[in-house]
């Protein structure tokens, strides 16, 4: 197909969801959020491209609400209709000169893969991008296009959602002139319900009865010839999200503020279930009359969700949480102990000759060895109360919360000394491995992330100037003989 005829079907496609130029959407926003959340950059954009510009229909960081097409990295998405990513714009020389690169907002990475709406025939067109950006440079794994790829997929199918709402609301216009058409109108109500696995309900304030459409009872695994369960509507919601639920209720009916909300459900047959409710106050002359709503069943999305941050929240070769899981952890124990005025300790561990078994044996094998010092980290003496994760290279930590006592920590440090000694052997060669272990508290006076950190990093290389393989607890004056 001619480029110009292919330009001219996109901006077709894109004219008719009708999307350019509206006011932003919690739905889009929060998914340019979590992409910026999972990759871990500055900046993430939800784009649609015409004929002249790019605008961001959502945009997290120092971004424009539009700029030109021209130079725009998203355009060559929207162009060549596939995945683009560019470690160092300022080193690449498609780019080095681009505008967005020597001015606002300085791009280095960029990351960007295509957003499609689907034509009635069944094909797709492109009509945006979803992208990551970042004024540092960073390398891409394929992870991180698989992530971008299935958040792609999310933006379609909103996209989409949208174009049938607009279509949805033409239609009705058109039903609304026949009679005859206010039964097809309830049948494709009732198959969108079906393909969105979502349902509608009103709860009659007078009366305090409910009626639920064929949706809300199959969210329930309920037969709509049983009627809806009056009394019993709360018992699907356990607690605590039962309570949430009804306060939600409470102020809206105080307020007239509508609400939305996700929580965990329980059918009738007992399958747990995740549910998205909203609610909204229904005004007879001026006065309300009823609660309405939707309850939609978004359990695989919510897994998905779940998935996505765990795996962006882990190490992939050891399986332990990585650095940034394992920070968020230690801000969050510190300000619990802070709290309640309790201490806790974090162990910074390095492993000595690690390098000699990459040099001597090869990263496969020191792949191995770091994957049997994550099991002994995960030795149930460790599990049941520490939190460890791999911050990195041969760099572990292990996070020791305030129900371990010191004189427990003791004992838990010499046996794990013992456990990170590690030999590794293959071609006739073998290699030892040892872990060097710096300690520190977080009662030693004002203390918050980086602080203890750097406390551990001092006693850290304390303990390996002294002798590696041990282990040494921070003190000022191990602090003053480093920095001196």
């Amino acid at each position: 197909m001619p480029d110009d005829l292919r330009e001219a079907l996109r901006q077709k496609a894109l004219a008719e969801i009708a999307l350019l130029d509206t006011p932003p959407e919690r739905e889009f926003d929060a998914l340019a959020r979590m992409a910026q959340r999972v990759l871990g950059t500055s900046m993430a954009s939800i784009t649609l491209i015409d004929a002249e510009r790019q605008w961001f229909k959502a945009r997290c960081g120092p971004l424009a609400p539009q700029t030109a097409r021209g130079p725009a990295f998203c355009a060559i998405v929207f162009e060549t209709e596939g995945r683009l990513t560019v470690e160092d714009a300022s080193r690449d020389p498609r780019f080095s000169a681009n505008p967005f690169v020597v001015g606002a907002p300085h791009i280095r990475f960029y990351a960007g893969v295509p957003v499609r709406a689907r034509q009635a025939d069944g094909s797709a067109l492109t009509i945006g991008t979803l992208c990551v950006l970042d004024e540092k440079p960073r390398e891409t794994t394929p992870a991180d296009l698989d992530v971008l790829m299935e958040l792609a997929c999310v933006a379609e199918a909103l996209v989409e959602a949208r174009a049938v709402a607009l279509r949805a609301a033409t239609s009705a216009e058109d039903r609304r002139l026949a009679v005859e058409g206010l039964e097809r109108e309830r049948r494709q109500f009732k198959q969108a319900e079906c393909m969105a696995d979502m349902g509608s309900w009103r709860h009659d304030l007078e009366q305090q009865r409910t009626t639920w459409s064929d949706g809300v009872f199959a969210i329930h695994e309920l037969p709509v010839a049983t009627g809806v369960p009056n009394g019993e509507i709360m018992n699907f919601f356990p607690e605590p999200d039962r309570g949430v639920f009804l306060d939600a209720v409470m102020r809206t009916l105080e307020t007239g503020e509508p609400f939305e909300l996700d929580a965990d459900f329980v059918t009738a047959k007992g399958n747990a279930r995740r549910v998205r409710c909203s609610c909204e106050v229904e005004l007879s002359q001026g006065k309300p009359v009823a609660l309405i709503g939707l309850i939609q069943d978004i359990t695989g999305r919510h897994i998905m969700e779940q998935e996505l941050l765990r795996i962006a929240r882990t190490d992939d070769l050891t399986q332990l949480p990585n650095r940034a899981a394992f920070y968020r952890l230690v801000e969050t124990h510190l300000g619990k102990a802070h709290t309640t005025g309790s201490d806790l300790a974090l162990l910074l561990i390095d492993l000595d000759g690690f390098k000699g078994v990459n040099d001597a044996l090869g990263h496969a094998a020191g792949d191995e060895v770091l994957r049997r010092i994550a099991d002994k980290l995960r030795a149930p003496y460790l599990q049941e109360a520490c939190f460890p994760a791999r911050l990195g290279g041969d760099e572990f930590a292990v996070l020791v919360p305030s129900t371990v006592a010191r004189s427990e920590l003791d004992r838990i440090v010499r046996r794990l000394l013992r456990d990170l000694h590690v030999v590794a052997e293959g071609g006739g060669r073998i290699a030892s491995v040892s872990g060097t272990i710096g300690i520190a508290w977080a009662g030693e006076g004002p203390c918050d992330r980086e602080t203890i950190l750097r406390r551990a990093d001092v006693a850290l290389y304390e303990a390996k100037r002294t002798r590696k393989g041990t282990a040494q607890t921070y003190s000022e004056v191990s602090e003053r003989r480093v920095v001196g």
